[in-house]
């Protein structure tokens, strides 16, 4: 990649990220992308960008084949009719098969997508953003039997931070100071740098909630730099902010 393209890429805002990365993943492959993030990093100094161009060749191709699988050529498809291979793309990706998606998590994914009865392409596309990232961080050994586990639920994932919040603030005030839950930023989509990431929802000592967000550098430099790295369990627990897991009550 020639440097004018690189000082492009580290300049440029989203959607211009969005619209570089399409064009460059339709010729480059996956080791020039791979050369692409290292020359943003060094450049821009920031390592967040890297797993968001490393991904960017296999994101676009594979969401244009289940665009193609769902639409069957159509401008646009019934939501209703499209849940269940949205259902099965991510849980193929994520590599998980004893952890359906919820009617909530849907319901999630429909305003991220920002449709209603119907879903086109555009609708797709800004959905795919957000839960391919996500799906990937997923089907990393080191967190994925974490959102297996329903019981108790490590990761309740699909949420917002208005959620989160709100179950932790509870009917009768504040939750024990400790408690915290997981979740996936809803504002964070590829190619953001914090796509995929975790967020901390807890309430602090000073019985005040916060959000802490666990980036993908966190994440990958515990899990890849040691082969005896902590559990994301472990981690967890061992911050002093954090001691016990919450439940999210969802309002209907």
């Amino acid at each position: 990649m020639s440097d004018a393209t690189i000082f492009k890429y580290c300049l440029a805002g989203l959607t211009e990220k969005t619209l570089l990365l399409k064009e460059i993943s339709s010729t480059a492959s996956n080791e020039e992308l791979l050369s692409f993030s290292h020359q943003v990093y060094l450049y821009s100094g920031c390592s967040h960008h890297r797993h968001q161009i490393a991904m960017a060749k296999r994101l676009i191709e594979e969401g244009n084949k289940a665009w193609n699988l769902i639409s069957q050529n159509k401008h646009q498809v019934p939501w209703e009719s499209v849940v269940f291979e949205i259902e099965e793309q991510f849980m193929k990706i994520a590599c998980c098969n004893s952890r359906a998606l919820t009617q909530q998590d849907f319901e999630l994914l429909r305003r991220i997508a920002g449709c209603q009865e119907y879903l086109a392409q555009e609708n797709f596309e800004k959905m795919w953003c957000w839960l391919y990232p996500v799906a990937l961080m997923l089907s990393k050994d080191w967190i994925n039997t974490m959102w297996s586990s329903t019981s108790p639920k490590w990761i309740e994932g699909f949420i917002t931070k208005e959620e989160a919040e709100t179950s932790l603030q509870g009917s009768r005030g504040l939750q024990e100071s400790g408690t915290f839950v997981l979740r996936f930023p809803t504002s964070r989509s590829w190619p953001h740098p914090d796509a995929g990431s975790l967020v901390v929802t807890y309430v602090s000592s000073k019985h005040a909630i916060h959000n802490k967000l666990i980036s993908l550098d966190q994440m990958f430099s515990s899990a890849e730099r040691e082969k005896n790295a902590k559990s994301l369990q472990d981690m967890l627990l061992a911050e002093p902010e954090l001691s016990r897991l919450g439940r999210i009550i969802r309002s209907r």
